[in-house]
């Protein structure tokens, strides 16, 4: 081996075959680099295309009312299996994690405008309000699953979520 600079590096060892240092140095990285594109690109397309099961999904989401874009999924999808929609409508089984009482009421959290109208029209629907804030724009409360379609009716009800779970570090 001789000792002489190439351009790249200075005074590096150049091995009596050039071709070899040639693959190893500029061909191989490129053609891994080309086939982890291509990868990528497989990847992205296989996980962007819809499969069987989206198309009755986003038919449901696109039939939805304005009432109903203000709702959690998670909401609507016990709504559905409470009135024997969830065949219909493609409900997951999946549990949603939505804490129902005895009576059939969901603990949601409902983002609007906290007026007294509002709350008298929440616990006319046979809701009892835990907590309300007119500073955080939010009401919790315990309604029934069938009416609260009829409260994000409302034109200052922003959204109706399930309302956060409190936890505690020990």
């Amino acid at each position: 081996m001789e000792s002489r600079y190439d351009g790249y590096l200075p005074y590096r060892q150049i091995p009596e075959e050039p071709l070899l240092t040639l693959c190893c140095l500029r061909v191989i990285p490129a053609v891994l680099t080309a086939t982890c594109v291509a990868a990528c690109t497989i990847a992205t397309t296989a996980a962007s295309a819809p499969d069987q099961g989206a198309p009755a999904a986003q038919s449901e989401k696109q039939t939805r009312t304005a009432a109903q874009e203000k709702i959690d999924s998670r909401l609507l999808y016990e709504i559905y299996r409470k009135r024997g929609q969830a065949a219909e409508k493609n409900v997951p089984p999946d549990a949603t994690r939505v804490d129902l009482d005895k009576n059939g009421r969901a603990l949601v959290d409902i983002r609007a405008v906290v007026t007294p109208a509002l709350l008298a029209k929440v616990k006319k629907t046979g809701a009892a309000i835990v907590s309300s804030s007119t500073q955080y724009h939010s009401i919790i409360a315990r309604v029934p699953l069938l009416q609260l379609e009829r409260l994000a009716g409302d034109p200052s009800v922003r959204a109706i979520s399930p309302a956060a779970d409190a936890t505690t570090v020990r």
